[in-house]
């Protein structure tokens, strides 16, 4: 019998024009996988799915966005919002505003790594919310938080949906 290796996991900027079409063929899976819990997004007669809000993601200097890697090869994305993007309230200086990780990735730490690893990168608030009907989102996201800050987080609801709030504090000098 051979035990399950947790595979290696990095975060990786989107630099280049390569990087960013990755993401563009990320996202639409995304999307199918978020149209589950929500009449939000859906496809249009073109096969499209609308809306589609990542060109706002990518060309905003309000956003770093992130290819989740998993030994090596593409495993999924995470778009971190800072503090004045138009899709998220103000208050937190980061929030994670998408993150995927591919099914086959799940479920094996990627997603919990990969998160930690973007919270370390942006010390500072963050906010973190699920789609109310998401709750294996919303089990995930309380798991990695917790995980990540000892337990000290808020969460609250203020739209429906479930909302963490919590600090990433600085590295040290």
């Amino acid at each position: 019998m051979v035990a399950d290796v947790a595979p290696q996991v990095a975060l990786h900027p989107v630099v280049t024009a390569a990087d960013r079409a990755v993401i563009e063929r990320l996202y639409p899976l995304y999307l199918h996988d978020l149209s589950a819990f929500t009449d939000y997004y859906d496809l249009d007669a073109a096969g499209r799915w609308v809306p589609d809000h990542l060109p706002t993601w990518l060309g905003s200097d309000r956003c770093s966005p992130f290819l989740l890697a998993a030994d090596g090869r593409v495993a999924g994305l995470a778009l971190v919002a800072h503090a004045g993007f138009p899709f998220v309230p103000p208050g937190p200086d980061h929030t994670m505003g998408e993150f995927f990780v591919v099914a086959r990735h799940r479920h094996r730490g990627v997603g919990r790594r990969a998160a930690a690893l973007a919270f370390d990168v942006f010390p500072g608030r963050w906010r973190v919310e699920q789609l109310r009907r998401n709750t294996g989102a919303t089990a995930f996201w309380r798991r990695v938080i917790a995980d990540h800050t000892s337990g000290r987080y808020d969460e609250a609801a203020p739209y429906g949906h479930p909302v963490q709030t919590f600090t990433v504090p600085g590295r040290p000098s």
